[in-house]
């Protein structure tokens, strides 16, 4: 059945075989057994995971040809794989379309926008998906802020980074040794070696261990 399918084919996604998943599906049509939204979800996964953005975008077109709902899954899945292959524009349009449909998003959605930013070096970008999240009252979580510092950092903007950590603290967010590891990498990048004993000092301080 439908299930024994999907599990075959998250097996092959796991595993990397984008290939051997695709050749589930039409395993499937074959035999007249018709897929779900977990079946598409899946196998967009697979494509996403071995860079294959456009074959997750055929995945999408196929769904909607189907008549086949997606779900916020199906949209982060799908924006998992721009942002990984550093298409900022691509992600944000996935995002456009996920609204259109009045599917609504979660703090893993804007996550990985706000990840599709980051990569790309769209500081600018990554605080607005912030923003957006505030107006719409999600709450972000430590990866969204460790994400945004991390925005900050690449584009050498430490003060911003710094300034992403006072709003965690304010917000009774704790961050986590990736948190701090970020900030001091942005600190050392700037050579303000001070400031990165800073960071190492309010991290021991509170009680998280390096790596």
């Amino acid at each position: 059945n439908v299930m024994t399918y999907n599990t075959l084919m998250d097996a092959c996604a796991k595993a990397g075989k984008v290939g051997e998943a695709m050749k589930v599906l039409e395993e499937m049509k074959s035999k007249g057994i018709a897929g779900d939204v977990t079946t598409y979800n899946t196998l967009m996964n697979a494509c996403g995971k071995v860079g294959k953005v456009g074959e997750a975008m055929k995945v999408l077109e196929e769904m909607n040809r189907k008549g086949i709902a997606g779900n916020v899954m199906t949209y982060n899945t799908l924006m998992d794989a721009c942002a990984k292959a550093g298409k900022v524009g691509a992600a944000m349009k996935v995002q456009e379309e996920m609204e259109r449909k009045g599917i609504a998003g979660n703090v893993m959605t804007y996550n990985t926008l706000m990840d599709a930013c980051a990569k790309a070096g769209k500081v600018g970008e990554a605080m607005k998906v912030l923003e957006e999240m505030k107006s719409k009252g999600i709450a972000g979580d430590v990866t969204t802020y460790t994400t945004l510092m991390n925005a900050c950092a690449k584009a050498s903007k430490v003060g911003e980074a710094m300034k992403v950590l006072e709003e965690m603290n304010r917000k009774g967010i704790a961050g986590n040794v990736t948190t701090y590891n970020t900030l001091m990498n942005a600190c050392a990048k700037a050579g303000k070696v001070g400031a990165a004993m800073k960071v190492q000092e309010e991290m021991e301080r509170k009680g998280i261990a390096g790596n």
